[in-house]
């Protein structure tokens, strides 16, 4: 027997020590379906930002500008849901998270309507790393580019694609028997489930074939808002996995990211939020596991 036991110890050491260690862990707070982390802005220390991956610019809000110091020294356009507009920017900034420094960062200056937050943490600050989204934990934890032992198990790898690059997925839904397929981005900055873009829900007469059960406000980063039918959707297949009775937006905009004929949607926090995710940038890989928010509700 001690024999045996010795034998089963020295497995679990050579398991736990074959486990690859992330070079930064940062810790987040889930508000409104939606992650918040604190970063370093040139000198500036507990910078309160959203994590976003629908977004592949990292940006500040205006509120916010004064109290970090910032240089105003260009423009930028920025594309949000509903619509495109022109905004102010800050370049050659300093963001440091954890053990990870980026310099010669460029900040878009979008006027949000809130001070709940100082920025928004984009896709340029993640890539470079393989990062995993951990929400049984709160911690987003960054690794190395190909390091081959990030423990993978009981996640389902799926293929990435970056759609202008926005990084989306495949994924479907079934409506009256029906299914309809698509490229659907993934958006942790945004607190819905999902919303379907104008083009694919004319395409397919969705109006029609969906029951209303109620509708939303929305605000989109350029400023804009708008109103939404929300639909019931029966049947979600989303990484190998199907959901069910999911409230669904409808967009109708003829201009922003809603309006794209390149995507059939986007797959909101609220949706997100019940996954565990690794992103792989450089090999456009992505995977996900159920976690425990599994059975909360879509808000």
């Amino acid at each position: 027997m001690k024999l045996i036991y010795l034998l089963l110890l020295s497995i679990i050491t050579l398991n736990v020590s074959g486990q690859s260690k992330p070079i930064s862990i940062i810790p987040f707070k889930l508000e409104k379906n939606c992650i918040y982390l604190y970063v370093k802005v040139n000198e500036k220390d507990s910078v309160k930002f959203l994590f976003d991956t629908g977004a592949n610019g990292s940006v500040i809000n205006s509120q916010s500008v004064k109290k970090l110091g910032l240089s105003v020294d260009g423009k930028s356009e920025n594309k949000g849901s509903n619509g495109t507009n022109t905004v102010e920017q800050s370049n050659g900034n300093k963001v440091s998270f954890g053990t990870i420094e980026r310099k010669k960062v460029d900040f878009a200056l979008i006027p949000y309507d809130t001070d709940a937050f100082d920025g928004v943490f984009g896709t340029d600050l993640m890539k470079g790393n393989t990062v995993e989204i951990d929400y049984n934990k709160n911690e987003i934890r960054f690794f190395k580019e190909d390091d081959k032992e990030v423990d993978y198990s009981s996640y389902e790898k799926m293929k990435l694609h970056l759609v202008d690059d926005y990084p989306a997925v495949e994924s479907s839904f079934t409506v009256n028997g029906l299914k309809y397929s698509g490229l659907f981005g993934l958006d942790s900055g945004a607190d819905d489930i999902l919303t379907l873009a104008s083009p694919f829900v004319r395409k397919n007469d969705l109006v029609q074939k969906m029951r209303k059960i109620g509708a939303a406000s929305f605000q989109g980063s350029d400023g804009s808002t708008y109103e939404m039918p929300i639909v019931l959707c029966p049947s979600i297949e989303f990484s190998a996995k199907f959901l069910y009775n999911i409230p669904v937006s409808l967009s109708a905009s003829v201009d922003g990211i809603d309006a794209t004929d390149k995507m059939a949607g986007f797959y909101g926090n609220s949706f997100l939020k019940r996954f565990n995710t690794i992103i792989d940038f450089k090999n456009q890989l992505i995977y996900f596991k159920l976690n425990r928010n599994l059975y909360t509700g879509f808000d």
